[in-house]
């Protein structure tokens, strides 16, 4: 069970928000400052709070601007606490401070690439500060994604963050500087990553001998962790990885690649093990997604698709006991959505997947006003991701729309729908 918050935490960011007279910001001023105190690497190492922490903020400003009224101030309010807790971490230090000039980011970006090879963490600030002067956010992938994409450390979650910083980063709420914190995070950890994309075929693979290779995936259980590491390692040594995906991924295109791995990533959600749904099968869609959108950016497409390919791979070998099916067919429960929500996880997917045409509209906007005045990073970064696949693959929206409502009712069984408040401060406790 998630940690749930307690009254004085909720009391400390109402004192706090009032106290700053964050009601009469703006949604830019919110996240401005926001952004603004996060940028600032911590000194020790990240727990899952502190490395989802710049990626849950992503989440909440693209969400934030199709939350229902209702549900808005609590939805700030989440971020006030997200704010509140991370100042709770020291920050690094002057040994990350930047003194003199910054490089080019063109001289920036190689910084950071060695600093990542070599564990210096103060020089992979440094990177990441030039990196970040960038015009164009779309540029830092352009940069830095191919050393970024194969890299486990920071639980792999570097290319999520790159995915969204053209989202945000245009509108001046939110700087590139937010990758301080994972530059740091993934240089203090050299050495952890993907090796058999080293040496892969180029071409003869197919979106069908693709799917056909997740079909495949052998169940190996999970490897003593739940850990990113650990998960991605165990199909990376054994040869799983290279053996499914070196023949079937070689030469598919992103574009082609995408609705094969993240539908599946999706089906999972829905149907595969539900005690893995809150960290598991959210990381088996958002990872891969993050890896594909910055395909075309990152100088090698194909790479893009092999770690994509690889963290779904991964996520399946460990976590799910059979192969995943292809139709999804759960019982229309009736009543209202959130009826259905209350209800459980299945009613709540098989809600949607029955709900009368016309209504998806009005039930995205529900299950986004929902989980963005609820407390866990991983629930409001899997619904912008599969909020985001509705519009990527339109043929797919029912599918993504009721994996987002199953794990939104996953994270409402865990607190009073009607008392926001109780769902502000915690974060949970989770593998990272």
């Amino acid at each position: 069970m998630p940690d749930m918050p307690t009254p004085s935490t909720a009391d400390s960011i109402l004192r706090r928000a009032h106290d700053l007279r964050i009601a009469d910001w703006s949604d830019a001023e919110l996240l401005h400052w926001a952004a603004a105190a996060m940028s600032l690497p911590r000194r020790d190492p990240a727990d899952s709070f502190v490395l989802h922490a710049p990626l849950e903020l992503l989440a909440r400003a693209a969400l934030l601007p199709f939350v229902t009224p209702d549900q808005r101030e609590a939805a700030r309010l989440r971020i006030v606490s997200l704010v509140d807790q991370f100042d709770g971490w020291d920050p690094a230090g002057s040994g990350a401070g930047i003194t003199g000039s910054l490089p080019a980011p063109i001289e920036g970006a190689g910084l950071l690439v060695a600093a990542l090879r070599s564990g210096d963490m103060d020089a992979a600030d440094v990177g990441a500060r030039s990196v970040a002067m960038v015009t164009d956010p779309r540029a830092v992938a352009a940069l830095i994604g191919a050393a970024i994409l194969p890299n486990l450390a920071a639980a792999a979650h570097a290319p999520i963050l790159l995915m969204h910083l053209p989202r945000v980063a245009p509108r001046g709420e939110v700087t590139a500087e937010l990758l301080r914190s994972l530059a740091r995070e993934l240089a203090r950890n050299p050495g952890l990553q993907i090796d058999w994309v080293a040496d892969r075929p180029s071409t003869g693979g197919s979106p069908a001998a693709l799917t056909a290779a997740l079909d495949a995936v052998p169940a190996l259980g999970l490897p003593g962790s739940s850990f990113i590491f650990p998960l991605m390692h165990q199909v990376d040594s054994t040869g799983t990885a290279r053996e499914l995906l070196g023949p079937s991924a070689a030469g598919v295109s992103a574009r082609a690649a995408r609705p094969v791995l993240l539908r599946h990533a999706a089906r999972a959600m829905v149907l595969a093990d539900p005690i893995h749904a809150p960290y598991g099968w959210t990381h088996c869609l958002t990872m891969a997604q993050g890896a594909l959108a910055i395909a075309e950016q990152c100088g090698d497409e194909q790479l893009a698709v092999d770690i994509a390919a690889t963290y779904v791979v991964g996520f399946l070998a460990a976590e799910a006991a059979e192969p995943v099916p292809h139709a999804v067919d759960l019982p229309f429960p009736g009543g209202t959505l959130a009826e259905a929500i209350a209800a459980g996880r299945d009613e709540a997917a098989g809600w949607v997947l029955g709900a009368p045409a016309g209504t998806d509209a009005g039930t995205w906007t529900e299950v986004i006003s929902r989980a963005a005045r609820l407390h866990d990073a991983h629930l409001v970064k899997y619904t912008l991701a599969c909020r985001d696949e509705t519009a990527a693959d339109p043929e797919a929206g029912r599918l993504y729309l009721a994996a987002a409502a199953s794990l939104l009712a996953f994270w409402e069984s865990f607190v009073n729908p009607e008392d926001p408040l109780a769902a502000v401060s915690a974060v949970a406790t989770a593998p990272s």
